[in-house]
């Protein structure tokens, strides 16, 4: 039972394969050591290095595959995020840009549209709290999806909270470790550049390991630093779930306006229920 919470929880959290669908960590070359700093320091530079923004918007590819399904899909999508407030996926038919799913996540509620089959999700995320292992937290999805150091639900960071981090170094990374009130571990691993590389998320390895790690990082439309490809890996004992993610073209502070609105004459249906179809594919 537990092995489903937590791909409902991958489910839930990346949204965007919803339409499709022991630990490995990824070891990286350095060749650059880590600067001496305390603690405090490190974290204070590596909030330095996170991208400030209101809101936040890239066109993206996306690939999923399962090794145990031996199946993989891709698609196009369009990535938006109103600080706080809302992320949005738009899921696009290559080519043709035509939208053939909708996902809206806000901090109280979370809206899935599936224009194929004229049907919608809505439910609120204190449901999917009680649904998923993980304790399903906005703020902590909003970080992941832009390069950030969070603690499980809370908005934002501050100086009081730099205790609560246990900090382990080696030469080339620096290691944040903060578990939350369900005994879920948060590991952010920095390089020498004081970005975050790579963020875990476990309670039991044996049973279930998530690793998001960042890479090839470029430029922002106002010259910030923000990593282009993401990947979200999923180790379960029966399976590992990988999710890319290649984004385009990061423009921060743009204005455009958000749609939530749920088209008349389609079916409303339960969360579970995508779930098992998801799930049931091949």
């Amino acid at each position: 039972m537990k092995q489903n919470k937590y791909k409902q929880f991958i489910f839930l959290t990346t949204g965007i394969i919803i339409l499709f669908g022991g630990c490995r960590t990824t070891r990286r070359t350095a060749s650059v050591a880590l600067s001496e700093m305390n603690k405090e320091e490190r974290i204070e530079a590596i909030q330095n290095q996170s991208v400030s923004f209101n809101t936040l918007s890239s066109s993206l590819r996306f690939s999923f595959k399962s090794k145990k399904k031996n199946s993989n899909a891709s698609a196009n999508a369009l990535l938006r995020i109103v600080k706080d407030r809302i992320i949005q996926l738009s899921v696009r038919i290559p080519f043709l840009g035509t939208e053939v799913a909708k996902i809206s996540i806000m901090p109280d509620q979370i809206i899935i549209i599936d224009r194929m089959n004229k049907r919608y999700v809505s439910e609120p995320i204190q449901k999917l709290k009680e649904t998923a292992f993980f304790d399903f937290d906005y703020y902590g999805l909003q970080a992941l999806f832009t390069n950030q150091l969070f603690i499980a639900g809370k908005p934002s960071i501050t100086p009081a909270d730099y205790k609560t981090f246990r900090r382990s170094d080696d030469k080339f990374y620096s290691k944040l470790n903060n578990t939350d009130s369900q005994g879920i571990n948060y590991v952010f691993t920095g390089d020498y550049t004081n970005r975050i590389i790579q963020t875990e998320m476990y309670k039991d390895k044996s049973k279930a390991d998530v690793n998001w790690l960042y890479k090839d990082f470029g430029l922002t439309s106002n010259n910030l630093s923000f990593p282009m490809q993401m990947t979200m890996e999923l180790t379960v004992p029966t399976d590992l779930i990988t999710l890319n993610l290649s984004l385009n073209n990061v423009d921060i502070d743009t204005d455009f306006n958000l749609d939530t609105t749920i088209p008349k004459g389609y079916q409303q249906v339960e969360m579970q229920q995508i779930i098992k179809m998801i799930q049931s594919l091949k």
